[in-house]
């Protein structure tokens, strides 16, 4: 492979270990808005995104 195509294939790889880290709940929850933010995009409604033990 040529040095481009190594770049290229790290690239990828990266972006799709972020992507999926991406649809992972994050281990420690430090900003709640992370959470409620996480399934804005999948459709997911706020009612069900915030924790009902405040």
């Amino acid at each position: 492979m040529s040095p481009k195509t190594v770049v290229a294939v790290e690239r990828a790889r990266l972006l799709e270990a972020s992507m999926s880290r991406r649809d992972d709940p994050p281990a420690t929850v430090s900003e709640p808005q992370v959470v409620t933010n996480a399934g804005v995009d999948e459709g997911v409604p706020p009612e069900l995104l915030q924790p009902d033990n405040r």
